[in-house]
């Protein structure tokens, strides 16, 4: 047997049930036609029941479907529908059921000014004698009693909204209502909406319910006054008394732990045009909205200017609403704070229900502006991550790719990309969409030193269009003649390039250079990935000034300088998944000793000249019991001008070892 029957007509009815099945209370929602059937997911907690009942029909139904012991009839009907309400007490009275009736709110105050009539037929024949359009929203059933009330004159002006159902469709035609003046939707409608539809079809004379927030009575007065013109209000039926849906699911989950069901939902650039349906039914159906001053502004309901896990998750513990909404700008999935929110809410409460929404991203709303595709772009986001290696790596996506999307924490960040696209010779063009979907939206296009001299306020979306790409090498090699030497020793092309490679570097690896010397081996390291974190360790203060100028010169940010003793110098710094040695100072066993403590299959490469070396390295292999070993030897020669000839000049030959541990 069930334990509740619900008669769904508002948005109400919906709600509590959607909010029965997550608890898993077994229940049947009633809906008067097929299209509150559809309105309803299939649930296994849920069974639907279609078809108008009367109080006799009504008793039996319950004495089929509820338990007599600790069944609940819940009335959600529409405010309107008096008989309806009558029937279901009388058959709950008769039956000796828990009856619980849920009302929803209504703000008097919000239609001041604006007439109101104690009947459908009494603002019918007020409206008879008016001569400009009419807007009837009062739904499909109320129709009959208005077309017999005003003239066949009045009624050729009459526009009505209805929901899009067959039965709906049915009942316009059936009360005399031109086609071309149906309006067939499902809401909730916005103030923006319901003032399109005023000024579309010239509309003078608006006709709502006093329905209360969740049936949109508040938007209609507001898009009225808006426009203009005057709301005729139908009074409710009568002052009954009833309690919220809120308070109905309490008393169902008396003795129960309550679930929250969350909802986190991306708002699109700002303006509530661009706010997908489904996130504005999570809104609407909230009792709480977490977000930015600027996304929350117009929302009207129980609402906190915090976007942040720390500052959220306390409301969430105190209040315990059943049905929060955590608002996001743009896209969720799109350099949004929602990964780390997540994780946080699941951290706090493991068993929260999380629903995750999409929104429309700047990048997807400015290129349909441009006319042009992204599937083709690189994406980057200075947007809280703003800094000079930031910015130096947007501009290598910049010098290699056509196209290139990316979010700007502030105005002058433009400036900052101009200036870096001159300094690289990169050619082309910046457009800028500052405050997008907003009354203020401005796109603007400019060439690099345009931009220069422009500034932009709000939020900003550039578009980086470079006109001649260049290749990025398939291996970005460092020449000697890149590095600034001085007297100290430096790996040399050849072993520097075949070290590299036996390394085996991945994107994110941490890397440790020891015994940096010029700084030649992290330099090449750190060009070929700004995703690898290189430390360069080294002692002598000249060699260390040498790095720190080549590695300034290469322009890279992915460099770490450890000035001391290996393994010293280590300290708490993250433990690396590759190793590079050029010199050791003796001390090639600690180094492996210290980092092999900590961390197993680190890759090592190590240069070996004297004999010295070469025997240390192999005792450190087999001590430490390395695997995927490989020894190299090495022998350059190169070639010097000696007068009218060249004579073979041959450099010392270097040893290679490579192995993990």
């Amino acid at each position: 047997m069930n334990s509740c029957i619900v008669f769904s007509g508002t948005t109400e009815g919906r709600i509590l049930s959607d909010a029965l099945s997550v608890h898993g209370i077994k229940h049947i929602v009633c809906v008067a036609g097929t299209y509150g059937e559809e309105m309803m997911s299939e649930d296994p907690n849920r069974t639907v029941h279609v078809g108008r009942m009367d109080a006799e029909q009504m008793k039996d139904f319950f004495t089929s479907n509820l338990s007599r012991d600790d069944g609940t009839v819940i009335d959600a009907t529409h405010p309107y529908a008096s008989e309806v309400t009558a029937n279901i007490r009388s058959a709950c009275e008769e039956l000796g059921i828990k009856y619980i009736r849920v009302l929803r709110g209504s703000d008097e105050s919000a239609a001041e000014g604006f007439p109101k009539y104690a009947s459908i037929s009494d603002c019918a024949k007020a409206l008879d004698k008016t001569d400009s359009n009419i807007l009837l929203t009062t739904g499909s059933k109320e129709l009959a009693c208005f077309s017999e009330n005003v003239s066949k004159e009045v009624l050729e002006r009459t526009y009505v909204r209805v929901l899009p159902s067959v039965e709906s469709l049915q009942l316009c035609e059936k009360a005399g209502i031109e086609r071309s003046h149906i309006i067939a939707m499902h809401g909730p409608f916005s103030v923006e909406m319901n003032s399109a539809l005023i000024r579309q079809y010239s509309i003078k004379h608006l006709v709502t319910k006093e329905s209360g927030a969740n049936g949109g009575f508040e938007e209609k007065i507001g898009a009225a006054r808006r426009e203009g013109i005057t709301a005729h209000i139908i009074e409710r039926p009568s002052k009954e008394e009833g309690i919220s849906a809120e308070a109905a699911l309490s008393l169902m989950l008396a003795g129960k732990d309550p679930v929250m069901n969350l909802t986190i939902a991306g708002f699109g650039m700002g303006a509530e045009e661009n706010l997908t349906a489904e996130a504005r039914k999570a809104i609407n159906d909230s009792d709480v909205v977490f977000g930015a001053e600027r996304l929350i502004k117009g929302i009207r309901k129980k609402k906190y200017p915090l976007y942040l896990a720390k500052d959220i998750i306390p409301v969430l513990e105190s209040e315990k609403p059943r049905r929060p909404v955590i608002l996001f700008s743009g896209d969720v999935s799109f350099y949004s704070g929602m990964r780390k929110m997540l994780t946080a809410l699941r951290e706090w409460k493991a068993d929260i229900n999380i629903r995750i929404l999409p929104g429309i991203s700047s990048v997807s709303y400015l290129s349909a502006k441009l006319g042009i595709s992204y599937d083709d772009a690189k994406l980057y986001s200075l947007h809280g991550h703003d800094g000079e290696e930031d910015l130096a790596k947007l501009t290598d996506l910049i010098r290699y790719n056509p196209k290139v999307f990316t979010l700007l924490s502030k105005g002058e960040d433009i400036r900052r990309i101009a200036e870096t696209m001159i300094a690289s010779g990169i050619t082309g063009s910046i457009t800028a969409g500052s405050d997008l979907s907003y009354e203020n939206e401005s796109i603007v296009t400019m060439t690099p030193g345009e931009a220069l001299a422009c500034s932009f306020s709000g939020i900003t979306t550039a578009f980086i269009l470079n006109t001649a790409p260049s290749r990025r090498p398939l291996i970005n090699v460092i020449k000697d003649s890149d590095m600034i030497r001085g007297d100290i020793p430096m790996t040399k092309e050849c072993i520097r390039h075949e070290s590299i490679i036996r390394l085996g570097l991945c994107e994110g690896d941490i890397f440790y250079d020891v015994g940096g010397g010029t700084g030649s081996v992290s330099v090449e390291a750190a060009s070929l990935s700004r995703e690898l974190m290189v430390y360069s360790f080294e002692k002598k203060t000249e060699a260390v000034r040498l790095i720190k100028e080549n590695v300034k010169n290469a322009g890279l940010h992915n460099v770490t300088i450890v000035e001391g003793d290996a393994p010293d110098t280590f300290g708490d710094l993250p433990l690396p998944d590759k190793v590079f040695i050029g010199g050791s100072g003796g001390r090639l066993c600690e180094i492996v000793k210290e980092l092999s403590g900590k961390k197993r299959g680190i890759r090592y490469v190590v240069n070996a000249v004297s004999l010295e070396t070469i025997e240390e390295t192999e005792k450190v292999m087999k001590t430490f019991d390395a695997c995927e070993c490989d020894m190299v030897q090495i022998s350059v020669t190169g070639v010097r001008k000696a007068g009218e000839h060249h004579l073979l000049n041959a450099r010392n030959p270097v040893w290679i070892f490579s192995f993990t541990i």
